[in-house]
């Protein structure tokens, strides 16, 4: 694939970086060899970059290598935008077409590819299959893939762009995907997917057979038990004939007994006459003695709850009459109480006149007490100031100024003086303070035995009052028993009665008790000698055995009907089971048929299934990959010496060891490093180190696409590859993208860098500054 012309109108980064709605680009003047993208950051670089392929994606804006991970419409700006690149692959020349138009909301996008007949008329491609691009993004997707190669493999080997996933990082599956793209041998896969649904759909055959098959397993269990249940019924059956035999047998021996009983019976009607009125007679005595009981145990009840009555009577009339002395003695203690009370009343009044005068002298001896604290605190405090004054008086006849002029206007005589005439009043008013108190003083002293009198007074009145009621307690008590007093003559008479009754109650029971046991012995000898002359005349009766015979026939007959219905029974199931024995032998005749048709099913879906993994990713294509695997790793080893030296070698792993021994299959980058001697996954590498070797591999695989698979690529691309590359690397990389050319045929290589030198060293240059309008 070479880009001849490319025209790009509404796309965000030409209007940002070029400040222009549209730019196109005639690329077929352009020399072979190294062409260069220049210009600063943001002039639209990356955006011409994106663009130089037929696929409906920018790579360095996409999450993953989809078409179904990217959209134009965060790309382009205003309500059109237009992509068109003219290019060129395996001698015919194309051209893509995208339309993108949002007059509103919703916006609608248009792809078409066409190519250039002989006659120069530019017509729709269509493929073997009927396919046309007819301007959906399906149909177009699938005529580019089937020109020019899948997306995936586009942009792993020839487009290198940035933010791009590098190969280190691939998984197992990934990588056999890609490698099976590559190769050209996903037609592999697609050979293997046919195969298992070829083993799916025979699948679903085989487990309809063996459903089939099942059920028939269920009928042959299901026969072995109906010829089981066959098998015990015979037995159940021969042996309920045996048992009816044995009960017929019996049924005649009984019959025989009973006949021969039949004909003693006609002998003793007579006997059975006598035993039926001893029955009777029985039966009387029997019902008589259980009444004689009862009425005894009813009367015994009756008389010992009158007894149980009386014994209570009897103890309160006895409780009654224990009290006769205190009774009697009531009257006399009463009276005795009622004068002790009357002379206690009369201590009453005097004591409470007394205690009234001394509370009134004690509330007089109370106030003289608070006179007297006053009058105290008063004559101490005009004391205290007599004192003062007579210090201050004291000054008149030492001052200095005495005997002079200015005696009459000293302030301070002045003072003294006015002390002096205060001081004389003080002292009469001292004087008098004392004679009050010496009176009030005298008042409390003769009041001074006052509060212990009344103390005394108080404590006499409470005894006297407490003595008063005890002594009413004791007039309330006697009061009372002495009312007591005509129960005594009712209480003796009481009792008396009482303890007669008792001794009828007890001389009455002890005569019933003796009728009864009378009465119980004379029934007890009429029943011995009804049942001795039962057990007698029972000796030549034969009635009961010929009940007892005719119960024991009875239950014979219904043994033998129970046998004749089970009989009837197991002869009916077992024609219904055999009946069905022979329905599902009929069934089973064609397991073995069935059962060699699913072993033959199986034994074909397991060749299918054989064929799909053999074609798969584990197969095949492994095997195919673990091929290509060396000439790959030689090719990046051929790239890696001829531009960097002899210090790394590259070692691609296809399979991995597990802990066990046993190999997987796997995908690993090693890479050896010959200055230390020392091997590690290109992942632990550092980060221009892992550019380096990347784009090794990334050539590499171009390379052996270009020798191996035919796909006549003459472009390569690679965006800003060269950014984490010291300068001495960057010059090594730029030998390495001529050696890609050279060894691969490639004519170009379109790149960006930021690098001056590097740009300085390409074939030609795109200034894309130049560009901006």
């Amino acid at each position: 694939m070479r880009p001849l012309k490319l025209t790009l109108e509404g796309f965000v980064g030409v209007r940002d970086g070029m400040k222009r709605d549209c730019v196109t680009l005639d690329l077929e003047s352009l020399p072979d060899g190294l062409i260069a993208l220049s210009g600063p950051n943001g002039a639209g670089k990356t955006t011409i970059m994106d663009n130089l392929h037929p696929y409906p994606i920018m790579p360095s804006r996409a999450s993953k290598l989809s078409v179904d991970a990217f959209s134009y419409w965060d790309h382009i700006c205003g309500t059109s935008a237009l992509k068109e690149l003219e290019w060129e692959h395996d001698g015919i020349r194309y051209r893509s077409s995208f339309t993108f138009r949002k007059p509103g909301k919703t916006g609608k996008a248009e792809y078409y590819l066409a190519y250039r007949g002989v006659d120069n008329t530019w017509r729709p491609v269509s493929l073997p299959d009927g396919t046309v691009s007819d301007g959906k993004a399906e149909s177009y997707n699938r005529c580019v893939e089937a020109i020019n190669g899948s997306l995936e493999t586009f942009f792993t080997s020839v487009f290198s762009a940035q933010n791009r996933r590098p190969l280190a990082s691939y998984g197992a599956g990934e990588i056999k995907m890609l490698l099976a793209e590559l190769l050209g041998i996903e037609h592999l896969k697609a050979l293997s997917v046919k195969a298992g649904d070829v083993a799916k759909v025979l699948g679903k055959s085989l487990d309809s057979i063996q459903s089939e098959l099942v059920a028939l397993a269920g009928k042959r269990q299901r026969k072995a038990e109906v010829e089981r249940s066959i098998a015990a019924q015979s037995a159940a059956l021969s042996m309920a004939r045996a048992q009816r035999e044995d009960g017929l047998s019996q049924a005649g021996k009984l019959t025989q007994e009973r006949a021969t009983l039949a004909a003693k019976q006609s002998e003793s009607a007579s006997v059975e006459a006598r035993l039926r009125e001893l029955g009777v007679r029985r039966a009387e005595l029997t019902k008589a003695m259980g009444t004689a009981a009862e009425d005894e145990r009813v009367a015994g009840a009756r008389n010992q709850q009158r007894l149980t009555a009386l014994n209570r009577t009897i103890a309160t009339h006895q409780a009654t009459l224990a009290s006769r002395e205190a009774i009697l003695g009531a009257a006399t203690k009463r009276e005795e109480a009622e004068l002790a009370i009357a002379r206690e009343d009369a201590k009453i009044a005097p004591l409470q006149r007394e205690i009234v005068e001394l509370e009134a002298k004690q509330a007089t001896l109370n106030a003289l007490n608070v006179t007297l604290a006053t009058l105290q605190s008063e004559g101490g405090a005009k004391k205290a100031h007599l004192g003062v004054l007579n210090k201050q008086a004291a000054v008149v006849d030492q001052v200095p100024c005495v005997g002079h002029a200015m005696h009459a206007t000293c302030p301070l005589l002045s003072q003294a003086l006015h002390a002096k005439q205060q001081a004389a009043t003080y002292v009469v008013s001292v004087t008098d303070l004392r004679e009050k108190y010496r009176a009030k003083l005298k008042d409390a002293n003769e009041l001074g035995a006052t509060p212990a009198n009344l103390a005394a007074k108080r404590v006499e009145m409470l005894a006297i009052t407490d003595e008063l009621a005890k002594l009413r307690r004791a007039l309330q008590a006697a009061t009372e028993l002495a009312a007591s007093k005509p129960l005594l003559d009712a209480a003796t008479s009481g009792l008396e009665a009482a303890q007669a009754e008792c001794r009828s109650i007890a001389e009455e029971g002890a005569a019933r008790t003796a009728k009864f046991e009378s009465e119980k012995i004379r029934m007890s000898a009429d029943l011995a000698r009804i049942a001795e002359e039962a057990m007698r005349l029972a000796a030549v009766d034969v009635t009961a055995a010929i009940a007892k015979l005719d119960r024991d026939l009875a239950g014979n007959r219904e043994v033998l009907a129970s046998l004749e219905g089970r009989i009837e029974a197991l002869i009916r199931s077992q024609s219904v089971l055999q009946a069905e024995g022979e329905s599902l032998a009929v069934e089973l005749e064609k397991f073995s048929a069935t059962q060699s048709r699913a072993d033959r099913l199986s034994d074909e879906i397991a060749r299918w299934k054989l064929l799909a993994k053999a074609l798969g990713n584990d197969g095949v294509i492994a095997l195919t990959i673990d091929d290509a695997g060396p000439a790959l790793t030689h090719m990046v080893n051929e790239l890696l010496l001829a531009c960097y030296g002899m210090r790394f070698t590259v070692e691609i792993r296809t399979q991995r060891a597990l802990a066990t021994g046993e190999l997987r299959e796997g995908f690993e980058i090693i890479v050896h490093d010959a200055d230390t001697d020392s091997s590690k996954s290109v992942s632990v590498m550092s980060g221009g180190q892992k550019v380096w070797i990347n784009e090794c591999l990334t050539r590499g695989i171009a390379l052996y696409l270009a020798q191996n698979t035919g796909q006549p690529y003459q472009t390569l691309f690679s965006d800003e590859s060269d950014g984490p590359l010291d300068p001495q690397r960057k010059v090594q990389f730029m030998s390495m993208k001529r050696e890609v050319l050279r060894q691969g045929g490639y004519q170009r290589e379109f790149f960006i860098s930021q690098t001056p030198e590097l740009v300085a060293e390409a074939d030609a240059v795109i200034d894309v500054q130049a560009l901006v309008a």
